[in-house]
């Protein structure tokens, strides 16, 4: 029987039972402690981290009376139409002409002072009872100003947001809110600042949030698949800016702001640990 050198020669070797075993080179040892500390890391931050946790949502600027709608009590044929997008009204003033059928001329006015930013019907146009004859943003509630500019004063100005009711848990009134504003890209100009002043204890139905942003194509950006609450976000004074509102910016946009511009509101909730999160608490 042939064997093969090699294994003749390992026959003839002694057994080196004294000899030390190599387990591991350095090299793997220091590969090892790494990988250890780097999962002792991890470990740690999932318990102790903190992730910041913000709620993104739609809004607009507007007044705290909001924008309401007026409708015409007659039926008929609008005879005229007196009043236009950007007019101020009072409260009384006509805003359009209805001769009914029997040929009276019924007058429809504005029960409330405020600037209208719609006029839905037009000479012409036969009418019913609740038919939408203007869309009026409410300046009869509060301090507002007649021009429809936002001022810096405090003033109605406000920011109403609508948040999706699962995530509006947890807001109150002081919390902080960073608003970009659909005219003044915050690339350029930073975000308009504010605190929470009220949040509604109920989510608001399709139709309440379009009696508040003037109508029901209006109210679905803001509506959503579920009802939203209303968050009224109160705008941080600030007189050294054009605008008299308060950026996170040094200055703001250099003129001032209008009503019914579209906003999207940051509200920061705090911090989490991931452990919570991934517990979904």
């Amino acid at each position: 029987m042939k064997f093969r050198f090699k294994a003749l020669q390992r026959m003839r070797e002694p057994d080196e039972l004294d000899s030390p075993t190599l387990l591991a080179a350095p090299r793997g040892w220091i590969a090892l402690f790494v990988v250890m500390i780097t999962m002792g890391a991890a470990l740690l931050w999932v318990f102790v981290g903190r992730i910041p946790i913000s709620v993104d949502a739609p809004g607009l600027l507007t007044r705290h009376g909001g924008t309401a709608l007026v409708q015409s009590p007659y039926a008929g044929m609008v005879q005229e139409v007196l009043a236009q997008p950007a007019d101020t009204v009072t409260q009384g003033q006509a805003l359009a002409r209805v001769e009914d059928d029997s040929g009276h001329v019924r007058v429809v006015s504005a029960p409330f002072a405020g600037q209208v930013v719609g006029v839905p019907v037009g000479d012409g146009e036969v009418v019913q009872p609740g038919s939408t004859v203007a869309a009026i943003e409410r300046t009869d509630v509060g301090g507002s100003s007649a021009d429809g500019s936002a001022t810096g004063s405090g003033g109605d100005v406000v920011a109403m947001v609508f948040v999706p009711a699962a995530r509006a848990i947890g807001l109150a009134p002081g919390e902080p809110v960073d608003l970009s504003v659909s005219t003044a890209p915050a690339g350029a100009f930073g975000l308009l600042r504010g605190t929470i002043e009220s949040v509604s204890p109920y989510p608001l139905t399709r139709e309440a949030v379009s009696g508040l942003v003037g109508g029901d194509l209006a109210a679905g950006a803001y509506a959503g698949s579920s009802p939203p609450r209303l968050v009224v976000v109160d705008l941080l004074p600030d007189p050294h800016t054009p605008t008299g509102f308060a950026w996170t910016s040094a200055s703001g946009p250099p003129g001032r702001l209008t009503t019914q511009v579209s906003v999207t509101a940051t509200i920061d909730l705090g911090h989490q640990t991931p452990f919570d999160m991934f517990l979904g608490r």
